[in-house]
């Protein structure tokens, strides 16, 4: 595989578009050819409805992946749009800073299950 590259949509307030954007970046990119996988961080799981991804198939999550030892290639579905992969997510994510709290480098988590996949 080519060189990894982490793009991060991130922004405190709500309502301005990170999801839309993420997903809609996400599937032009998987469209154009590049194997993409989706990391939904939100614990409402919006990104992975947004794909089509129903709770039945959120069997394990991003929540999984950062307070487990899943990683990427355990978790990830294909989405019914070619190339691109989903992490998703559920309420469980809302309670991953708690279970991390005590946990070392615990903000590098993610970055490390990332190019370890």
């Amino acid at each position: 595989m080519g060189e990894l590259h982490i793009i991060a949509i991130a922004n405190q307030k709500g309502g301005v578009g990170k999801t839309t954007t993420a997903v809609n970046l996400s599937a032009s990119l998987a469209m154009a050819g590049h194997p993409v996988i989706l990391v939904d961080l939100d614990a409402q799981g919006n990104a992975s409805t947004g794909l089509g991804v129903g709770q039945e198939r959120r069997v394990r999550t991003t929540f999984d992946l950062l307070a487990g030892s899943d990683g990427v290639d355990d978790i990830a579905l294909q989405t019914e749009i070619p190339n691109l992969w989903l992490v998703p997510a559920t309420s469980d994510l809302s309670s991953a800073e708690i279970e991390l709290s005590q946990v070392p480098d615990r903000v590098r988590i993610l970055r490390k299950k990332l190019k370890s996949s």
